[in-house]
């Protein structure tokens, strides 16, 4: 049930970011997409610097070299596509809100999955931006290109989520432990 609620709270933000950004002009929408790779570079190396597990600290590296990858991908294509056009300043809604950046702190769980959330919601629009873009770029030449960073993005889903679940089942069993030891006490 859990699972479900994040996915369709989720959904619900994105596919909201969504309709707006669909509407604006293809220069506009792949600079929407570079501030969300940007975001997402910003992100996940606070989180590899952050985090001390091995295995998560080398995928959110991992991450970030991707995310800078995707990022160098769609600048290339918006200079071929507009080359008298630079990327255009995006005030909107960030995927990755980074304007909290200077707040993020783990200290908790709770602090932890937090910031899973604005990552998974992140990947979660990245995935379907790319999805959108590859289906009705009117070049048949990037549609491949688009269609591959929306599976990156994907993976990177799949894999904050799974993270979010674990540690979202972890902070229960923790808060049914210490109610438990409060009722024997009592």
């Amino acid at each position: 049930m859990k699972d479900f609620e994040i996915e369709n709270e989720v959904d619900e933000k994105v596919n909201r970011i969504l309709q707006e950004l669909i509407k604006e002009p293809i220069d506009r929408i792949l600079s929407y997409a570079l501030k969300g790779e940007e975001d997402a570079v910003q992100l996940y190396t606070f989180l590899s610097e952050k985090i001390n597990e091995p295995h998560v600290k080398m995928r959110f590296k991992q991450f970030v070299k991707s995310e800078e990858q995707h990022r160098e991908t769609i600048l290339d294509i918006l200079k071929e596509l507009s080359p008298d056009k630079k990327p255009q300043s995006v005030k909107d809604e960030s995927w990755f809100e980074i304007s909290i950046r200077d707040k993020w702190e783990i200290k908790s769980v709770e602090d932890y999955l937090d910031i899973l959330k604005i990552a998974i919601e992140g990947e979660r629009l990245a995935e379907k931006t790319y999805t959108f873009i590859a289906q009705n770029i009117p070049y048949e030449k990037y549609r491949e290109i688009f269609f591959s960073l929306a599976k990156d993005e994907k993976e990177h889903y799949d894999f904050v989520k799974n993270q979010y679940n674990f540690y979202k089942r972890a902070r229960v069993a923790d808060d049914m432990q210490d109610l438990l030891n409060r009722l024997l006490k009592e």
